[in-house]
């Protein structure tokens, strides 16, 4: 069988008829790539942003101490182990430890911080740390909690670095520090304040230490230095400066937050982690360091916690 086909020919269309569709792919193209710009300038800038932070020198000397400064090696391994709880990102032998290690916010490691590591240090130079939190090489530390330890006074920040050149040295590298790039976002966009050197008072002289005493004056001292912050400099709590977006928000501890805890239930918290209604505290309440805070320090934090109204 035969099939006989019959050529037609088929005009090309007119340019009136292209031109339409050719100005939608235009109009389309554009549409989809100006997200794409856009994502790609954002991602530029907080990469210059935090990198530029993060590379920044300060020009803030190593601390020389006055000869006013009294060392006590026994109150520098209470600040250190319990007060201000170094070992709680430093590690139980102070050698360093990751402290978030996830792809969003990246790896941030506390580094080692015996004598191993710090055999190059000046006591200046590991005082400026602590107290400005900028290291060795001029540049600010990440989520060096500086913010609370500027708040130290000479003798006892003298007396944290006396303890730290007084323990056992471990032989362990310093890993290198890396934002994610939720970590980056958030630095970039002042959402957390990872680098505590930015908000210091570099310029602010060193603070007077009260006596230690079950008194208001004490726990302000003990409440500057140890618990602003995560709490935040007027202790009402809110959402942990540098955390990560999975942490509870920390508690007000004002009379408004507190409400109607008494003297013995902040006790029960701060040595067993647990609240009035018998309910663990979340981490990351340091409950395993303020189990051993004294009677003197929790009675202090107490009275200074009553003289905080809203």
């Amino acid at each position: 069988m035969l099939f006989f086909v019959k050529w037609v020919k088929i005009s090309p269309p007119c340019k009136d008829e292209v031109k339409p569709v050719n100005k939608i792919l235009k109009w389309t193209a554009l549409v989809f790539s100006i997200p794409v710009i856009a994502i790609a300038a954002g991602a530029g800038w907080i990469s210059l942003n935090t990198q530029g932070r993060l590379s920044k020198a300060y020009p803030i000397e190593p601390i020389a101490f006055s000869k006013q400064a009294q060392i006590d090696l026994a109150l520098g391994e209470r600040i250190v182990q319990v007060r201000n709880g170094c070992v709680d990102c430093h590690g139980a032998d102070l050698a360093g430890k990751a402290v978030m290690d996830n792809p969003a916010m990246g790896r941030i490691y506390a580094s080692n911080i015996t004598p191993a590591a710090l055999k190059d240090w000046s006591d200046g130079e590991i005082a400026r740390a602590i107290h400005h939190g900028i290291g060795k090489q001029n540049q600010a530390l990440v989520l060096m909690p500086s913010h609370d330890y500027q708040y130290l006074s000479e003798s006892d920040l003298a007396s944290v670095v006396a303890y730290l050149r007084s323990i056992k040295a471990v032989e362990k590298a310093n890993q290198a520090q890396k934002l994610g790039p939720v970590a980056s976002m958030l630095l970039a966009t002042g959402k957390a304040p990872l680098l505590p050197a930015e908000v210091i008072n570099h310029q602010a002289p060193f603070h007077k230490k009260p006596i230690e005493a079950a008194n208001a004056e004490f726990g302000k001292y003990l409440a500057e230095t140890a618990c602003i912050g995560c709490h935040h400099a007027d202790l009402k709590g809110g959402p942990i400066p540098g955390g990560p977006p999975d942490w509870p928000p920390a508690k007000d501890l004002t009379q408004t937050g507190l409400g109607s805890w008494k003297e013995v239930d902040f006790t029960k918290a701060m040595k067993e982690g647990l609240n009035p209604q018998g309910q663990k505290l979340q981490a990351p309440m340091p409950v395993a360091l303020t189990a051993k805070y004294t009677e003197t320090e929790i009675k202090a934090l107490w009275a200074y916690l009553q003289t905080l109204t809203q």
